[in-house]
């Protein structure tokens, strides 16, 4: 398909008439058909045409209507439906009031586009530069960050369901590459089989177990048999890669068969759904959940100043989602944290203080941030290891090489370890024979060797930052970080953000970045409306709906 141009910033005469007629003046729609008509260009998409074919729908068109559609938390039959029927769609997107659509399909291919040609981020900068260009962003201002957990669009399945969707995908990739290798390779019951979907209801605990085991030599049969012949393509369709990492995964050779593996691999590589298999399960505070993570990072807004003589523009207290990132459910909130660094260092969008939560703080972050001028401001996890004497109780000498416990026991052994992401630690051992007739060796440790310790190259950074936490000071700057919990909450109920859409690890990361793109329109819309307003008008509360 190849594009046909249009002047966005015309207004047809028979929908501007009625709009101005019907809509508010602050309404969302209206903000964007008369101040951010051009916020979309047609040439902006031109890389994601062919230069020859059948003319496709404007993309510009298509790009507002996919934030307007995740604006309200549509599904697309009911956003290419609301482009015909809604005056205030066709007001901001300066159509014509007989304007006929587009079937639904077409916002799909859009999302496809997007995706397929590695653009997941364009239409979410593209809303961002506005902002900016409007004045709303200040560089080095204060932002704060929070996770989410994210739930995929998938079933959980049981161990049955999982290796028997597997074969049965693989097998149809299969089917559909090279039906006619599959015919002459695959025996007829083992494609009728496998072919169909597969359940483990009301089967026995020990009829499970046989299943299990079934499954599992058909699979690694069928693998058999991609290995020893010549057909590299095959082997290299995605479902047969799913198939393979998971007979790995669930799966151990035992002579000429196999059996499932008592113990599988890491959380954060198991697959557990054949049909995304980026999905991984996640776990916070005993809620666990099968999907991914969700990282938004935005603008905190500055209180108005008492002493200020002029009045305070209320389109300043709007606050901006300036990053999203994606990253797996099993991960730790600090391991994104570098991500979202870069993220912002590209678009020149650092900001001087980072405001998170206790996740996203230990000295290694805490030293990493500092490194490139930011300051992560949270509060940092207790020790939480049993013993009675915390490493806070040890006197440390790093240039002594020196170690001494609270009964007065200088430290016998210290070792520097390089630990496995690039940082070096200190291992400090204490005397077994002195840790076993010591008197304080009850609050201390059970061990038979003796105590052990373990400090990082950043502890003392990460004590600081625990005694800072306990002071007045610490506790106010914290208090800014409670308005992302809104935000997050505003993104779940208005924009639908913790179920996915879509599976597939680029689809469902270019659907945070569109939903966060939505929110941001709105509230840009919100934030022009302020401009306008009378001095004494209050702004609408920041979740409201358009």
């Amino acid at each position: 398909m190849t594009l046909r141009g249009r002047d966005v910033r015309v207004m047809p005469e028979d929908i501007r008439g009625i709009g101005e007629q019907v809509l508010r003046a602050d309404d969302p729609y209206r903000v964007i058909g008369e101040q951010l008509a051009d916020l979309v260009d047609d040439g902006q998409f031109a890389g994601l045409y062919e230069p020859t074919g059948r003319a496709a729908v404007w993309p510009s068109v298509l790009a507002l209507v996919t934030l307007f559609q995740f604006l309200e938390d549509l599904p697309d039959r009911e956003a290419a439906r609301a482009v015909v029927v809604r005056l205030d769609w066709k007001y901001a997107l300066h159509l014509p009031l007989g304007y006929q659509g587009f079937d639904f399909s077409c916002l799909s291919y859009f999302r496809r586009r997007l995706v397929e040609h590695e653009q997941p981020r364009l239409v979410f900068e593209t809303v961002l530069a506005r902002v900016r260009a409007l004045g709303f962003l200040r560089k080095r201002s204060k932002q704060r960050t929070d996770s989410l957990g994210v739930i995929g669009a998938v079933r959980e399945l049981s161990q049955v369901e999982l290796v028997s969707e597997a074969l049965r995908l693989a097998l149809r990739a299969l089917v559909t590459a090279d039906a006619v290798w599959v015919e002459r390779t695959v025996p007829a019951a083992y494609r009728t089989q496998y072919l169909e979907r597969r359940s483990d209801y009301r089967l026995t605990a020990a009829e499970r177990q046989a299943e299990l085991l079934r499954v599992g030599q058909d699979g690694a049969w069928l693998l058999e048999q991609l290995a020893a012949e010549d057909v590299g393509a095959l082997r290299g369709l995605a479902e047969v890669g799913t198939l393979a990492t998971i007979w790995q995964q669930r799966y151990e050779r035992v002579g000429g068969g196999v059996r499932w593996r008592d113990r599988t691999v890491d959380a954060t590589e198991l697959i557990v759904t054949p049909h995304d298999p980026g999905v991984r399960i996640g776990q916070k505070r005993g809620h666990v959940w099968w999907g991914d993570k969700v990282h938004v990072t935005e603008t905190i807004a500055e209180p108005p100043d008492p002493d200020a003589t002029d009045p305070a523009d209320p389109a300043d207290q709007v606050r901006f989602i300036t990053d999203v990132t994606t990253s797996p459910a099993p991960s730790g909130d600090g391991q994104a944290l570098g991500e979202i660094r870069d993220n912002l260092t590209d678009r020149d969008l650092l900001p001087a203080a980072q405001v998170v939560d206790s996740g996203y703080v230990s000295g290694k972050h805490l030293a990493e941030s500092a490194a490139a001028g930011v300051d992560l401001v949270g509060p940092p996890l207790a020790d939480t290891s049993t013993n009675g004497f915390k490493l806070a109780d040890f006197a440390v000498d790093r240039a002594a090489r020196r170690a001494t416990c609270p009964a007065g026991q200088v430290a016998t052994n210290w070792r520097v370890r390089t630990e496995r992401d690039g940082s070096r630690s200190v291992q400090i051992r204490f005397p077994a024979a002195a840790c076993a007739t010591c008197p304080l060796r009850s609050h201390c440790t059970t061990s038979a060797g003796g105590r052990n310790l373990s400090i990082s190259e950043h502890h003392e950074r990460l004590a600081d930052r625990r005694a800072e936490a306990r002071t007045p000071a610490f506790r106010a700057k914290l208090k800014t970080r409670a308005g992302i919990e809104a935000t997050l909450s505003e993104l779940v109920r208005r924009h639908g953000l913790r179920r996915h859409r879509y599976r597939g690890d680029a689809k469902r990361h270019a659907e945070h970045l569109l939903k966060a793109a939505a929110c941001n329109l709105k509230r840009l819309a919100r934030a022009l409306a302020a401009r306008q307003q009378p001095p004494g008008l209050q702004l609408a509360p920041t979740g409201a709906r358009p």
